[in-house]
């Protein structure tokens, strides 16, 4: 099969409750801390459930997230059945998906399959050793099926976080961007003697600091304000830079046309990525901003090795709805 075979991408959708997974939540994430303490592993992407518990998934559908070619179908112990998919996504990279614990297969290697087709049902792993659920991954590097088992570090540089990277590659119409890097002028930071610098994030430049909890008190933050030509329903973003990253509470508060919302964000798990903050009510008026704090409730201490850090970097507003 020739590259030029395989048709470009056009958007992804999600795994299961085809498109939006109605009716399915994640019940394990990527990196999570909560796994690695159980299972003494990081896990690799994310596992998907049905919303009425139990195997009440089990036999029900799995597609393609997107276009691509299905490079490796095969068993593997504990894992099971699994389906690995190539993308071609149309800037020229590259990414894999990954269904494991299937019950059935119903593609083969060298297959080209379209977003939304059906590739097999949800199982229970090898000898039915797990509840039934999908397993599911998206990889930034070309790996072997059956590559598992990677430090936190090496993981997070070859997998991406699913539900993050298909919100923010959705299938529609020409995306329109507004993105605030941390030198604009439309980015406003807090004096302080605290702030540090890094030639890592967004456009190879970074502000971080220490976490304080809320007794310490509030010394760095900043604030993004876009420039918005249109106003509509919006859906921020925050990027996250691999290194001095460490809270597991960046809490980010959106402040829009309809309030204000804080979500809190677990930088420890990101890596390079953008990560969605919602989707929100914007006008071109007053377009609202995004604020972030050191405030997150993990204290400085003495002790460098319970520190945690918390980065500031871009943030961007992608156009999901035109207000009519």
């Amino acid at each position: 099969m020739s590259k030029q075979e395989i048709p470009i991408t056009d958007g992804f959708d999600f795994p299961v409750g085809k498109p939006d997974a109605k009716d399915y939540y994640v019940a394990a994430g990527l990196a999570e801390q909560e796994y690695y303490e159980r299972f003494k592993a990081w896990h690799p992407g994310e596992d998907w459930n049905d919303l009425r518990g139990g195997d009440s998934d089990l036999g029900a559908p799995v597609f393609a997230i997107a276009h691509g070619l299905v490079v490796t179908v095969d068993s593997f112990r504990a894992w099971g059945n699994i389906v690995l998919i190539e993308h071609h996504l149309s800037e020229g990279s590259k990414v894999w998906s990954q269904y494991a614990h299937l019950q059935e297969c119903f593609v083969e290697e060298g297959q080209v399959v379209r977003r939304g087709e059906q590739i097999g049902t949800i199982g229970k792993g090898a000898g039915d050793r797990y509840p039934a659920h999908l397993h599911f991954e998206i990889r930034l590097k070309s790996l072997p099926a059956n590559k598992w088992g990677l430090a936190r570090d090496e993981m997070l540089r070859a997998y991406a976080d699913p539900t993050h990277f298909i919100k923010s590659h959705r299938p529609g119409a020409e995306r329109l961007e507004i993105t605030v890097d941390d030198a604009e002028e439309v980015f406003i930071r807090s004096e302080s003697k605290y702030w540090h610098e890094a030639k890592y994030g967004y456009r190879g430049h970074t502000y971080w600091t220490w976490t304080v909890s809320e007794e310490q008190g509030e010394d760095c933050w900043a604030v993004w304000r876009p420039r918005l030509s249109q106003a509509g329903l919006y859906e921020a973003f925050a990027f996250v830079p691999r290194r001095y990253a460490t809270t597991r509470s960046a809490r980010y508060q959106i402040v829009h046309r309809r309030g204000v919302d804080v979500v809190t964000v677990d930088q420890s798990r990101c890596y390079d990525e953008w990560v969605s903050l919602g989707a929100y009510a914007f006008s071109t008026v007053q377009p609202g901003y995004v604020r972030l704090s050191d405030v997150t409730g993990e204290p400085y201490t003495r002790d460098e090795s319970q520190r945690k850090q918390i980065a500031f970097d871009a943030v961007m507003w992608v156009l999901s709805q035109p207000e009519e």
